[in-house]
């Protein structure tokens, strides 16, 4: 027998949720990574005026909205949090949607910051992608 009888509902419910939301997280990251494979198009690109981002959500990250980058890490991961000029991060804040208001909130709790860069995933490492990012800063 597959289920066991003995195991309660809520214990059913909750191992169904766990394969469904992992296997659709799953299913997501390989169709993200066949997209970039077929499409050749980077996930992250820098120019000297911005930051194109590609993900599920493509975002662009103007170096002239920036007020500064800085490193920080959650848990054992470290990201690089973008500070947005206050008048950019109450525009970008008033633009989201509900849900997308709720994950910057989250955001800022977590992180002090609105949105934030990683390098999983890529060849580089997260203190190349600051370096880079604060010189063009430096330079826009």
């Amino acid at each position: 027998m597959l289920i066991d009888p003995r195991v309660n509902l809520f214990m059913k419910l909750i191992a169904v949720i766990g394969v469904v939301f992992f296997g659709l997280g799953s299913l997501f990251m390989l169709f993200m990574l066949i997209r970039e494979r077929l499409a050749h198009q980077p996930f992250m690109t820098i120019t000297d005026k911005c930051v194109i981002v590609r993900g599920a959500q493509a975002f662009v990250v103007n170096f002239s909205d920036v007020e500064a980058f800085e490193m920080i890490q959650v848990g054992s991961q470290k990201f690089v949090a973008i500070h947005y000029k206050p008048n950019v991060e109450v525009q970008k804040m008033e633009d989201a949607s509900f849900l997308g208001r709720m994950v910057r909130r989250l955001n800022i709790s977590v992180g002090d910051a609105q949105e934030h860069l990683s390098t999983s995933g890529m060849n580089m490492k997260i203190e190349e992608l600051f370096s880079i990012l604060n010189d063009r800063l430096k330079q826009a």
